[in-house]
């Protein structure tokens, strides 16, 4: 995977005119319900918000692509749980791993639209909520309004982490340490919140519990 990554990082910094294309293909496969476990695009554009930090790649060209390929592979997603319905349970890899379109209906079922919104920044619940909006029926407007808003939020968030590091990293070069300590704080703070809030929330939500539940 690490070479497949670096190769798509290579190919992007060189043809960065493709940038657009290759993150909205990625972004489109990842969402895609039954092959996104196969596709790195969060580990890609992680990876390469510090090439838009240092100005090789244009921001828009990243954030409309990857926007407009979020959106279609969900909504196709979405479509294809209406079509099938509980047969999607008998299709690979779920019929396999059967634990993960079943959290993501308990999800969706507790949560609604919120599940479609926040599901996307959850590794184990990004294709299946989708997946189960559909099978359980989700009117198709609310979905693909929520589907939307979700995927306008989600780029920012994988290219910002790398953007703000290679920003760090030019303005120590620069001189200017006090600028890099605020922006780099602010960083590690963000980074530390995140890192909490996906740990300590992500594998109830997945499992459809409250904090109440477990009495906390």
């Amino acid at each position: 995977m690490d070479i497949s990554v670096d190769s798509i990082l290579q190919f992007i910094e060189a043809h960065h005119e493709w940038a657009g294309v290759v993150f909205g293909l990625m972004a489109f496969g990842e969402s895609l319900a039954f092959i996104g476990v196969l596709i790195p695009a969060t580990t890609v554009m992680i990876a390469a918000g510090t090439l838009v930090g240092t100005g090789v790649l244009p921001f828009f060209d990243v954030f409309v692509g990857g926007t407009i390929g979020a959106v279609l592979g969900d909504g196709i997603s979405f479509w294809v749980g209406r079509w099938l319905g509980p047969r999607a349970h008998d299709i690979w890899p779920f019929r396999r791993h059967p634990e993960l379109l079943a959290a993501g209906e308990r999800v969706f079922s507790r949560w609604g639209w919120a599940a479609v919104f926040f599901g996307r920044f959850i590794g184990p619940l990004r294709a299946s909520v989708p997946l189960a909006a559909g099978i359980l029926a989700m009117p198709h407007w609310p979905f693909q309004f929520f589907n939307t808003l979700s995927a306008i939020a989600w780029i920012p968030v994988l290219v910002a982490p790398g953007a703000a590091a290679s920003i760090v990293y030019q303005l120590v070069g620069e001189g200017h340490v006090w600028e890099a300590g605020t922006i780099g704080i602010l960083l590690l703070v963000g980074l530390a919140a995140a890192w909490w809030l996906i740990r300590r929330k992500a594998p109830a939500l997945a499992r459809g519990e409250q904090d109440e539940t477990n009495g906390r």
